[in-house]
């Protein structure tokens, strides 16, 4: 499954337990992985009041991973995964932590991941920083409320969601197609609070479809569509729920990689509660890559736009167009860089653009 993370639910874990085979199977060791990134580059902000920075940088990426898995007598497999951010400041220091099982009925997971349309999504191809749900905003100020939850800066549906703990299940593939399917109880929920239907978006549904298919040496076709929707928060009006739905595709031909997407979003910021400002809007991407190991090579485009306030006429938009390169030095060693130039505008009228060049170790282990 492509881009598939691990995870398990509760009541498969019960099922097995109680099977008489089980019990032979050995006990779950786990083991330590990961990615360290640091990047250095270049950057020119325009000086228009939202930010003067230009010059040299240092930036970091990095996460531990910490899982393993088991598979019992009777061929059930189970796993765990818990993914801790290697740097302290920003975002939650855990950033995802869930089990899953697999079995002839498919794959379920339970805990805090993806869901399962943007787990199941194809974009652009990008060997470097990304075009699509980056970090380009570390790089170039963004004097706009869009960002990667909506269309303005990811074709990934996350509308806010923030890995939230939910259940997950994905299907065998099976003549190239493969189903998921998400229920989340509540947005941005991380912890075991009971869910409390006036401060988030509740009740969500995300479901995920791609077909993955060979047509012959060197020749791979994958698309993608996926939907979310969450129901609104009590406080809010009814009707005034989350939504979105995404495409994709890639078409690989020996070398050669294109590919792109597109989704429309609906909803708001903070669970759906900040009813100031608003998700609705949409974003697309293409780009395209050419391998020649140890090197790969690619170039990709986003546009994107969102309403972002609501009593602001007119829409924040965000542009971006990126040279990439990754070269592999070794077993878990690799080199990247990125070349781009952003442009963003809020809805207020403010706008900064900017260009930077970076270059990035990544470090597997």
């Amino acid at each position: 499954m492509p881009n598939l993370r691990n995870g398990a639910i509760l009541g498969a874990l019960t099922f097995a337990i109680v099977l008489p085979s089980a019990q032979a199977a050995e006990k779950l060791q786990v083991g330590v992985g990961g990615a360290a990134t640091q990047y250095f580059g270049y950057v020119n902000n325009d000086d228009n009041g939202t930010s003067d920075f230009t010059g040299f940088d240092v930036k970091s990426d990095s996460e531990i991973a910490f899982g393993g898995d088991t598979t019992l007598d009777n061929g059930l497999q189970f796993g765990v995964e818990v993914i801790l951010k290697a740097e302290s400041a920003g975002a939650d220091q855990i950033d995802g932590t869930y089990m899953w099982n697999e079995g002839e009925y498919g794959r379920v997971e339970i805990g805090q991941t993806d869901n399962a349309a943007a787990v199941m999504h194809y974009a652009a191809p990008d060997v470097g920083l990304g075009v699509n749900d980056s970090d380009i905003g570390d790089w170039i100020t963004n004097p706009s409320g869009g960002d990667a939850n909506s269309g303005f800066q990811s074709t990934f549906l996350f509308l806010g969601e923030d890995k939230a703990t939910k259940v997950s299940w994905f299907s065998p593939r099976v003549a190239g197609f493969q189903l998921g399917a998400s229920y989340i109880p509540e947005f941005e929920r991380d912890d075991n609070a009971q869910p409390n239907g006036d401060t988030a978006y509740r009740d969500s549904i995300s479901v995920g479809l791609n077909y993955v298919r060979e047509f012959g040496e060197g020749t791979e076709l994958a698309i993608s569509g996926g939907f979310l929707t969450a129901d609104s928060p009590g406080t809010l009006a009814s009707g005034a729920s989350a939504k979105g739905y995404s495409l994709g595709f890639n078409l690989t031909i020996d070398a050669f990689t294109v590919g792109g997407s597109y989704a429309s979003t609906k909803g708001n910021p903070s669970g759906g509660t900040d009813t100031a400002n608003s998700f609705d809007g949409s974003g697309f991407d293409i780009g395209v890559a050419y391998a020649f190991d140890p090197t790969t090579v690619s170039l990709s485009y986003y546009q994107g736009e969102v309403e972002d306030g609501v009593t602001t006429a007119g829409e924040s938009t965000h542009e971006t167009i990126m040279a990439s390169l990754s070269h592999e030095m070794g077993p878990g060693v690799t080199a990247i860089a990125s070349l781009f130039h952003t442009r963003f505008e809020a809805d207020s009228g403010t706008k900064n653009e900017g260009t930077a060049l970076i270059g990035g170790l990544v470090l597997e282990f």
